[in-house]
């Protein structure tokens, strides 16, 4: 399309005339119409600059590392010197009296792990099913024997015997009338 030299006519002439004579437009004019635009589908949403991005890149990897670094920290011990592994069998038998509900018997042992987690001496826990089965050699299998029922475990880590069973001494399932059998994980 060439570009004309051409006279304007008396209409364009009022309008541009009427254009000068406005005041600014309102300072919210920019943000409304890209807003209706976007809302529309026409134009997409800024980006963050170049140097904003790389910044929020590097935060976000300086954060996983950190987090990396702290899941594999482990708290300091009280204990000095090499650790073994000990495995705390919580047994239950008739002299088991929990003078509190369930709930709230598992959420006392719960803080106990986790005391010894902050610690460093906790590896791993969990309750067990009442209900299991006991497989002979001939493969027979039958329901376990009534009586005592072992109902959670522990692993802990220590540096002597002697610690292991002073941590399972400090247990509150002791306090409710149940015993704990210590053995100490030989490693293969």
């Amino acid at each position: 399309m060439e570009n004309e030299d051409r006279e304007w006519t008396e209409q364009e002439r009022a309008e541009l005339a009427a254009l000068l004579r406005q005041s600014a437009p309102p300072k919210d004019l920019e943000r409304r119409v890209i807003g209706r635009l976007v809302t529309a589908g026409l134009i997409g949403r800024r980006r963050a600059p170049v140097a904003h991005r790389s910044w929020l890149l590097a935060a976000g990897l300086a954060l996983l590392a950190v987090g990396f670094g702290l899941g594999r920290w482990q708290a300091p011990s009280s204990n000095a010197g090499p650790m073994h592994r000990y495995l705390l069998l919580m047994h239950e038998d008739a002299s088991f009296r929990p003078n509190r509900p369930p709930a709230a018997l598992r959420a006392e042992v719960g803080r106990w792990a986790r005391r010894l987690e902050r610690a460093g001496e906790l590896v791993e826990g969990d309750r067990l099913g009442l209900q299991g089965h006991l497989v002979t050699p001939s493969g027979q299998e039958t329901g376990l024997a009534p009586g005592d029922v072992i109902s959670g475990f522990f692993v802990i880590r220590a540096v002597s015997d002697e610690r292991a069973l002073a941590i399972a001494l400090t247990c509150p399932h002791l306090a409710f009338g149940g015993h704990i059998e210590l053995r100490r994980i030989q490693p293969s």
